[in-house]
């Protein structure tokens, strides 16, 4: 019978500091929509003559941080970033240990703990609470504003950085590769505005950045930049609008290598000028030695094709692009030569706007028309267009098609050569149009179209193309055989008239080409005509 008592006397007293220990609200009441509010701090918010290594902030209930590292920011940056607590766990105070010596003096700091603070029962946030502390003897007040805006999608990354860099006697363009901002905040996620406060008077540059490593530091090629032309100076009542871009890194050839007996790649970084490029082969050559380069459809990689082998055991090269010449090293030996192989595509179903492509791994010198034969349905035969890209190795065909029908194409032997004398064996591709009333028609006019020429595009959500024109000096256009599906209108406005979009400089002081989205959702349904009007921003 002791034991008994016992034994429930301490199952009793278990379950009763368990249930005091619990931080929550009793069941059965009105959900919480409260958030936390701020009680009190040691220093005191908006102190100045600040020497503290540690500030402790006070609220009156429990909270948790949520993606401190991404919402919590300080302005001027710390390095090495302060250690904060709690991290998660819930507690009524967050801590703070500043690294006294990383201060700069007569300087304002600003914490800004975006919508990192949360209630810790119903995840009610604080938002944008800051604690604000200046070296000095007082606190810097001014302020900055605007929107940052991507050139490149529809929807702007969460949490863009913008920074601005104090224009000073050290001050220059490559500031933004290697130096810290003078101060820093994020943009917010839902509108990507931002706000800057707490500056001190001053003449700076404005830059935004997709700061992926979170270092303030921008890297090509791996991360967005937008920035505005001019300095700004402070204080100013201005809003502005920063454009992001894609950046790529600076053209940077990667080491050559043999993948079979005739066959040479070489990989690069950056962007290829494909008009104002040459890998000119350095080694001695017999006279009759031959030639071509062509595209690699899946990477960044020249395809380095050559005939006759010749026996050495390295090749030299130079491989010039633009202003730019790099001397490459190949080492080679014999191997088994490519046999040829192509590959047509569509697969059979094609679009009225569709065009059949003829690929092959070796290089395309010639196509024998004559020994291709294309035919419909009543065994009558077509004539075609074809265009052979030697860059990009391959051969485009068009034809004029009518809904609903069958199409028959043979590529007899020896129609398609290449590079080394081997042709093709018989390849039959068939094709197939859907009938009309399986597409929607268009009919667009659009509002506030700001110049020309403008490249008018028919997007998905993943920014896939559906649809292409060019206006030059209309407002309308009737797009056809649209497929039906879910699309937003993308005018970039081509200011060059090359015909594509061209990204921005940041050393040059280039901006993107101006690309705007309309923020109506167009929903075409199989065999409907729409006429829509479509206001641009």
């Amino acid at each position: 019978m002791n034991r008994f008592r016992l034994v429930f006397s301490l199952v009793f007293i278990t379950a009763l500091i368990y249930s005091c220990a619990q931080i929550g609200r009793p069941d059965g009441g009105p959900k919480d929509q409260t958030p936390p509010e701020f009680v009190s701090s040691n220093p005191p918010n908006f102190s100045t003559y600040f020497d503290k290594e540690e500030i402790r902030i006070q609220f009156n209930e429990f909270i948790k941080l949520q993606n401190a590292q991404q919402q919590i920011i300080f302005s001027p940056p710390i390095l090495p970033r302060p250690e904060i607590t709690p991290m998660g766990s819930a507690a009524k105070e967050v801590r703070i240990k500043i690294p006294i010596d990383s201060l700069q003096d007569n300087t304002t700091y600003t914490i800004n703990f975006g919508q990192s603070i949360e209630d810790n029962n119903e995840g009610n946030p604080l938002p944008f609470f800051k604690y604000v502390f200046s070296t000095g003897d007082y606190i810097d007040s001014l302020k900055l504003e605007g929107v940052v805006n991507d050139m490149n999608f529809r929807e702007t990354p969460e949490f863009v950085s913008v920074l601005l860099f104090e224009k000073d006697s050290t001050y220059s363009d490559s500031i933004v590769f290697k130096d810290l901002p003078t101060y820093v905040t994020f943009s917010k996620d839902s509108t990507n505005a931002f706000s800057l406060e707490n500056m001190r008077a001053g003449t700076y540059k404005l830059v935004a950045l997709e700061d992926k490593n979170r270092d303030y530091k921008f890297n090509p090629g791996r991360e967005k930049i937008g920035f505005v032309d001019s300095f700004i100076t402070l204080p100013t009542t201005k809003n502005y609008k920063i454009n992001l871009f894609n950046t790529s890194q600076d053209f940077k050839p990667i080491r050559p290598k043999q993948v079979s007996k005739n066959h040479l790649i070489f990989g690069y970084e950056g962007v290829l000028d494909s008009t104002n490029y040459n890998i000119e082969l350095l080694t001695k050559a017999p006279d009759t030695f031959q030639t071509r380069i062509t595209k690699s459809r899946k990477s960044d990689t020249l395809n380095y094709w050559m005939k006759p082998y010749f026996q050495r055991d390295s090749l030299l090269f130079a491989f010039k692009h633009k202003a730019q010449v790099d001397t490459l090293v190949v080492k080679t030996k014999d191997m088994e030569a490519d046999s040829l192989q192509i590959e047509t595509k569509p697969k059979n179903n094609i679009g009225f706007d569709e065009r059949v492509f003829i690929q092959a791994n070796l290089p395309i010198v010639n196509l024998d028309t004559s020994k291709i034969n294309l035919i419909d349905a009543d065994s009558l035969k077509l004539k075609f267009n074809f265009r052979l890209d030697s860059f990009q190795n391959q051969v485009e065909m068009d034809f004029d098609k009518i809904e609903n029908s069958n199409y028959r194409m043979q590529i007899l032997p020896g129609a398609v050569k290449d590079f080394y004398g081997n042709t093709n064996d018989t390849i039959n591709l068939s094709f197939k149009t859907k009938p009309l009333s399986e597409y929607s028609v268009l009919d667009l006019t659009l509002t506030n179209l700001k110049r020309y020429p403008a490249i008018v595009q028919l997007v998905n959500d993943k920014e896939d193309v559906e649809k292409s024109v060019i206006l030059n000096n209309t407002r309308k256009h009737t797009f056809e055989h649209v497929k039906p599906g879910k699309y937003y209108v993308k005018v970039i406005y081509d200011d060059n008239n090359n015909g594509v979009w061209d990204s921005g400089d940041y050393l040059k002081n280039i901006q993107p080409e101006e690309v705007n989205y309309s923020p109506t959702l167009l929903e075409p349904r199989a065999n409907w005509d729409v006429v829509q009007t479509i206001s641009l921003p």
